[in-house]
């Protein structure tokens, strides 16, 4: 079967009749405003928007699986398109598989809204997110008129906008830096046109509306009157590209398998706004679990307004729920097939339950989607809670005690799934019934420090790892390593956030060479000024109060206690000046400090030449 061809008009009418549908394995709409702004462009200058791919299948057989419906109005705080529910009115029906998001796009555009928030508006605020429409600047159009005949200007766009019903009633705009009339025109309004006869009467009350409304308005009559061949010229285009019978090129496949449309699929929708693995995998799942959509969705907008925020995505979720029901943790399809989705599917109250579980028990020791360099480092301890084993003040401790390890040697680099099924066995034993259970109650990292991973990795920071450790900067490893420096803080309580000691502000030539530094200092000061030497974690009654100022005259702000807490939790050398002229010394003696406390808190026996002797941390003088 060849290629065939329709109108948009026709198209969109389909989509109104419900006879076109998206398969559950399509994802949600991601275009923003400008991609549709530039496809009408395309569509106006007679460009080759791309071919698309239909399904069509059997309304009796659609039934068994899972379709939803059009988007026509777009709010990007609820992008998801409705499921559709009850039985087909058509016979036959007829899935997108290639072209989803071009014919979202020309769907929302004519019958539609687009919501995206305001830049600077809060997200609380109901105004932050205005509905606005799809219009056309009719006095504004790229045409030339050359020798009396009008010509269209290839350097220059179709000028359409989204705009608010009051943006589009302004009467001039700013083009290139000259303020120019205009008149923006609603593009759903062409749909009400059967001919050129209809355009006409159209401009001709238009004409006459304008003329009565904006008496005092010389320049935008003027400008209309003057335009008047090129309006029409533009609506009459626009009303003949909606109406063009091969605008839309399409190849239509007749099959009742999903299989080989999943196949199918995965073989065609590559362009565009690239499909991840991940959105191919998640339309696998759906597909087969008809409301799988929109219970893990919610569980990823649950998770991630927990606390500070996180940034957990499907690949997390849908990694989870391999690791949590005992399969093969490889991120394929054949992981995904239908009876391993039955499986997750009858588990998924357990399996949201655990993963909720695991990343508050994150949020009370202060961290956030800021800190985890690796999601799937967590996956353990959520086995660990999905099992039933203990959640004690003891076994959180552990769990974070690994979480840190694991981040610090970042153990989930390559290899990770393999990594993955080793932490799983050393975690789990089968009982006399065949079935997985925990070895043992309480979590404990011991166990899991001690397992062989591959690629010669583990969960031990050695003698060898620690001037690596030392060597980082700032960032979400960091933060890990000063939560390891600092075991006893109670980040579930107070606020800490990665601070900077000297501040950040500082390490730039102009400053440094007000400060009297060496010129010849400044790149290797510049170098260091992100280390971890000079990072603490502070908490937010202190942090709040120093920002950008100098640490000296900070630390000299604090009470005789608060100066005493500092330096001991933050582990400064008490026989350095705090001033910024001598953070050279204060860095080195720091970074002494700091390889000593992670030698007490791994308990690793050091090579005692790596170790610096008689630095003590004090009281200042």
């Amino acid at each position: 079967m060849g290629y065939s061809t329709l109108s948009i008009r026709e198209v969109t009418r389909q989509i109104e009749q419900n006879k076109v549908f998206l398969p559950a394995l399509q994802r949600k709409f991601v275009w923003k405003k400008e991609q549709i702004e530039r496809l009408f462009d395309s569509i106006m200058r007679g460009y080759p928007i791309g071919a698309f791919l239909f399904w069509e299948l059997d309304a009796k057989v659609a039934k068994d699986y899972v379709f939803y419906e059009f988007l026509k109005d777009y709010d990007e705080r609820t992008p998801y398109n409705r499921r559709k529910e009850g039985a087909f009115s058509h016979e036959q029906i007829i899935g997108v598989l290639d072209g989803q998001q071009r014919l979202s796009s020309m769907y929302i555009g004519f019958n539609g809204f687009h919501k995206t928030k305001n830049s600077y508006a809060w997200k609380s605020n109901p105004n932050a997110y205005p509905e606005k429409r799809l219009y056309l600047d009719l006095l504004n159009l790229p045409y030339v008129i050359d020798s009396g005949e009008i010509k269209l200007n290839e350097a220059e766009n179709y000028p359409f906008s989204f705009l608010t019903e009051k943006e589009s009633q302004k009467l001039e705009r700013k083009i290139e830096d000259q303020i120019k009339p205009c008149y923006w025109f609603k593009v759903g309004e062409s749909l009400y046109w059967d001919n050129d006869e209809d355009i006409e009467a159209y401009y001709q009350t238009l004409a006459a509306q304008i003329q009565s409304a904006h008496q005092g308005q010389k320049m935008f009559l003027a400008a209309f009157e003057q335009h008047q061949t090129q309006v029409l010229l533009g609506l009459k285009t626009l009303h003949a590209r909606l109406h063009d019978a091969n605008l839309i090129s399409y190849f239509q496949v007749r099959e009742n398998d999903l299989e080989n449309i999943l196949k199918i699929f995965v073989r065609v929708n590559s362009g565009g706004t690239i499909l991840s693995k991940t959105d191919l995998l998640f339309s696998t799942v759906v597909a087969t679990w008809s409301d799988g959509r929109d219970k893990i969705e919610k569980l990823n907008k649950d998770i991630n307004a927990i606390g500070q925020r996180f940034k957990f995505g499907n690949e997390f979720i849908m990694r989870a729920c391999l690791y949590l029901t005992d399969l093969d943790v490889k991120y394929k399809v054949n992981s995904f097939k239908a009876e391993n989705v039955e499986k997750i599917k009858n588990s998924w109250e357990n399996i949201q339950k655990a993963i909720d579980r695991a990343v508050r028990i994150l949020d009370e020791f202060g961290y956030s989607g800021e800190h985890l360099p690796s999601q799937n480092a967590l996956l353990p301890i959520v086995y660990h809670l999905y099992k039933g084993g203990q959640v004690d003040d003891i076994s959180k401790k552990q769990m974070i005690k690994y979480l840190v390890h694991a981040n610090v040697k970042q153990i989930f680099g390559s290899s990770q799934e393999s990594v993955l099924q080793e932490l799983r066995r050393a975690l789990r034993d089968k009982n006399e019934h065949g079935i997985y259970v925990l070895k043992q109650s309480k979590f404990d990292f011991e166990v899991l420090k001690s397992t062989k991973l591959s690629g010669g990795k583990s969960l031990l920071v050695t003698d060898d790892n620690i001037d690596d450790v030392l060597s980082r900067e700032y960032g979400a490893i960091t933060f890990n390593i000063l939560v390891l420096l600092n075991p006893d803080f109670r980040l579930r309580d107070v606020n800490f956030a990665q601070d900077h000691i000297h501040p950040k502000s500082k390490f730039n030539k102009t400053e440094m060479s007000k400060a009297g530094i060496p010129v010849e200092l400044h790149q290797k000061m510049i170098d260091l000024k992100d280390s971890l030497p000079n990072l603490q974690l502070l908490n937010g009654r202190w942090n709040s109060g120093k920002n950008d100022k100098p640490l000296e005259d900070w630390f000299a702000e604090q009470s005789k206690a608060d100066q005493e807490a500092i330096r001991s939790t933050g582990l400064y050398p008490n026989d350095v000046s705090l001033e910024f002229t001598e953070f050279l010394k204060f860095h080195e003696k720091r970074k002494a400090l700091l390889k000593e406390q992670l030698y007490n808190v791994l308990d690793i026996k050091p090579i005692m030449q790596n170790i610096v002797p008689n630095v003590e941390v004090g009281e200042a003088v």
